[in-house]
């Protein structure tokens, strides 16, 4: 089904190149962009990353710790319940059932807010890039970029994935500096 689509796509795209180069005579100018190679190399991706891991890194520890907590009382009710009296076990059995329904909840929490903190993250990546691209586009007059993901084949003479990570790069350079300019200014004040 994906071929499909993407058969669809590419046939499109060239429909659509051929008619324009049929048009204007001129040669036509076509662009390859690779998105995994863009998500694991640009500067923009992994601060992204370094923010999620910094955001959700103490509810995970804490998630993690009423794991054990929850590990520990199982246990010390498995070694503890040939001595227990009926009333008491069945005391502690609704206690961890309900401490168990407790981590469940919790953890569908957390991934529910991490999947949506991921996804803001991957919008603001997209929007970066998506600039960097139609900057590029303008500047040297591209025709029309496509993803990797929709060709069969992508010759290294259009692929444009190197100069938007430079361009990534730079952005993220420009950037660092202005907060360190702006960090700097507040420190004077």
């Amino acid at each position: 089904m994906i071929q499909l689509i993407r058969f669809i796509l590419l046939t499109i795209c060239l429909s659509i190149v051929s008619a324009l180069a049929v048009a204007s005579e001129a040669p036509v100018k076509i662009g390859v962009l690779d998105w995994q190679q863009l998500l694991s190399k640009a500067p923009q991706a992994e601060e992204a990353g370094k923010r999620l891991d910094k955001e959700f890194q103490k509810p995970k520890e804490q998630f993690i710790n009423k794991q054990k907590e929850f590990q520990t009382k199982r246990d010390k009710l498995q070694r503890d319940k040939d001595v227990m009296s009926g009333a008491e076990r069945g005391k502690k059995e609704k206690e961890l059932a309900k401490m168990e329904q407790d981590l469940r909840r919790l953890d569908e929490e957390l991934r529910a807010d991490i999947t949506t903190r991921h996804r803001e993250e991957m919008d603001d990546f997209i929007k970066v890039v998506r600039e960097a691209v139609e900057k590029m586009a303008v500047d040297e007059k591209f025709d029309l970029i496509l993803s990797q993901e929709a060709a069969l084949y992508v010759s290294e003479r259009i692929d444009i994935t190197s100069k938007i990570l430079e361009q990534l790069e730079k952005t993220a350079k420009t950037a660092k500096a202005e907060k360190n300019t702006k960090a700097d200014k507040k420190s004077d004040n």
